[in-house]
């Protein structure tokens, strides 16, 4: 009898589900003060770059700008895939134009 008294109690008024922690996110201030230094340095210095520094520098702000778009933008899942690989995608792009420049620069 009781064990029909606990499933009718079950059914009648169903036990909460334990949600877990929403995961709380950071503000990122590291972030947004080195978006704001390559921007800087970028706009700064783009008289005095070559091509190859200017589009390092423009893809590193990118990177930058997708990288924090990923982390606070309420995106659904397959959008925030896509930001996420156009930004590891610009950081290659900017490491591969760092790299070739430093070739130039002491073996070329």
């Amino acid at each position: 009898m009781s064990k029909q008294y606990k499933k009718l109690q079950n059914k009648l008024h169903p036990k909460a589900v334990k949600q877990e922690p929403k995961y709380k996110e950071g503000k990122d201030y590291l972030l947004l003060i080195m978006i704001a230094i390559t921007f800087v340095l970028t706009f700064v210095g783009w008289e005095h770059f070559d091509n190859t520094n200017r589009a390092m520098y423009f893809l590193l702000t990118l990177s930058l700008t997708l990288t924090y778009l990923y982390r606070h933008g309420n995106f659904s899942e397959k959008i925030k895939a896509y930001v996420n690989a156009a930004s590891m995608g610009s950081i290659g792009l900017a490491v591969a134009l760092f790299l070739i420049n430093l070739y130039y620069q002491f073996f070329g």
